[in-house]
């Protein structure tokens, strides 16, 4: 178990029970029982870690189950009193309605202790064995989400969304529809994906249209069954050579992007807007409602102080020069995990939400192909998704702060080849890609105003990123000197 997980279930009072390995499902919740101390005399209730519940069901001495479309292996409820559960040895045609889903309410545990024990720690002979003696009622919900398949796991995934204050998505096994109040963000991506090069669009869902009346504007999307990068990032274990192919998948993108160059008179997004402009007005907006100076020092993990002004200017020093207009190519504006899935059978990414906006508010599919190497350097270097997932440790007393996120070696390996790519393909240093990791962050400070812990800790990570520089820039002139 990673030590993020693990110090998290214990500052929430979540006790992990380690079992033998090798066990049946039977011995190993006997095994649990014992080792747990539970109070035999009080109910005990039991949910297997595969599923998800948005609603448990209530009653006493229960088995609950759930319809199903997948043919696995179910256990299921049948009619037989004595063999009320069983296998249904890949075949539910008549029982795909009563599917036990995984979660069991027992009012006699040390009965259920009993039943196993006697059934040679069969799970299933133990429970009709309970059922004999105590009695099981079958509970029906439609409230369960079932992660334990591939198949059932995209679908549950689909039915379990998330939506921000300004759109909602809304998910078939066919499409999604991505509907807002903020019309002219939404036909900007709309029309994003309604002008994206045919060269380009291997590299998306399918684009399948757009509606727009004067309150609302939507647009939908083919819905792929497959998983954002920011989800495999921080919670997979996938090989290195996985990840190099992930990241060649990003660099094809990046560089096919770059292939197609904007037309004189098209609108477009210059790295000086998008990156120092905007970092300066939002920061200084952050330090407004922080009520904070610029000038004010910043003790980061025992490092010399140092003040956002001169963070804000050091890192400005390293950022890319603006293109002209003529070299302006497309751009996605938003090229960050969380908008890249991975097609593992394909070996290809496909990008989403699209930023497909200048900062005046015109639409474009055009601006500097930096800018959305800083955004999935964001995500790599500056693990924006570790943050987001409260995977860091954060102390702060007035203007001293301790900040520590875990980059295990995996991770430095995953960097070190993005940044030997980045070189390799756009020839651009660490020390710049860290340099726009630093203006991003500080960027970003005033959108996270709604979770103040996220906030700080945003705060605190682009200070780390500040020091990388810095270090990076000492080792470089020493290279250099040398």
């Amino acid at each position: 178990m990673p030590d993020t997980d693990n110090k998290w279930l214990l500052e929430n009072q979540v006790k992990i029970i380690r079992t033998p390995e090798g066990i049946s499902l039977g011995a190993s919740l006997v095994a649990a029982l014992n080792l747990s101390e539970h109070n035999l005399d009080s109910p005990l209730h039991i949910l297997f870690g595969d599923t998800l519940f948005t609603e448990l069901p209530i009653g006493e001495d229960l088995v609950c189950v759930s319809d199903v479309q997948e043919n696995y292996n179910w256990a299921v409820v049948t009619d037989d009193e004595l063999h009320r559960l069983k296998d249904s040895d890949h075949k539910i045609e008549n029982n795909a309605h009563n599917v036990v889903n995984g979660y069991f309410k027992f009012n006699k545990p040390r009965q259920l202790i009993r039943s196993i024990t006697q059934s040679n720690w069969k799970f299933l002979e133990g429970l009709n064995k309970y059922h004999c003696q105590i009695g099981l009622t079958t509970i029906y919900s439609n409230k369960w989400l079932d992660f334990g398949h591939v198949n059932s796991y995209y679908r549950s995934k689909a039915n379990f969304t998330t939506q921000r204050a300004f759109n909602q998505l809304t998910i078939t096994s066919n499409w999604v529809e991505k509907s807002s109040s903020n019309t002219k963000k939404i036909s900007a991506e709309a029309n994003w994906f309604e002008k994206l090069p045919l060269t380009l669009r291997s590299f998306i869902p399918q684009y399948l249209g757009t509606h727009k009346t004067n309150q609302n504007a939507s647009y939908r999307l083919e819905y792929l069954h497959l998983t954002a990068l920011n989800e495999l990032y921080v919670f997979s274990e996938l090989s290195l050579n996985t990840w190099e192919q992930i990241l060649d998948g990003c660099m094809q993108f990046l560089k096919a992007c770059q292939s197609e160059e904007a037309p004189n008179t098209s609108p477009a997004n210059p790295l000086s807007e998008l990156l120092e402009n905007k970092t300066r007005d939002r920061l200084n907006e952050y330090c407004h409602d922080q009520k904070i100076l610029l000038s004010d020092e910043w003790v980061y993990n025992k490092e010399k102080p140092i003040a956002l002004a001169d963070i804000l200017h050091e890192s400005s020093k390293h950022l890319p020069k603006s293109l002209p207009n003529s070299q302006q190519t497309v751009l996605h504006g938003d090229f960050c995990f969380s908008n890249i899935l991975y097609d593992f059978r394909a070996g290809k990414i496909k990008t989403i939400d699209p930023r497909g906006v200048t900062p005046e508010g015109i639409p474009t599919i055009y601006g500097d192909i930096r800018y959305d190497i800083a955004k999935l350097s964001h995500s790599i270097l500056g693990m924006y998704d570790w943050v987001m997932a409260g995977y860091y440790e954060l102390t702060q007393s007035q203007l001293s702060i301790d900040f520590h996120i875990e980059e295990s070696q995996q991770h430095k390996a995953i960097q070190q080849r993005f940044i030997d790519l980045i070189k390799q393909e756009f020839s651009l240093p660490a020390v710049t890609l860290l340099a726009m990791q630093v203006q991003l962050f500080l960027s970003m400070l005033p959108l996270h105003s709604d979770d103040k812990k996220r906030q700080r800790a945003l705060f605190a990570n682009a200070i780390r990123l500040y020091f990388k520089m810095k270090r990076l820039e000492k080792w470089s002139l020493f290279l250099w000197r040398v």
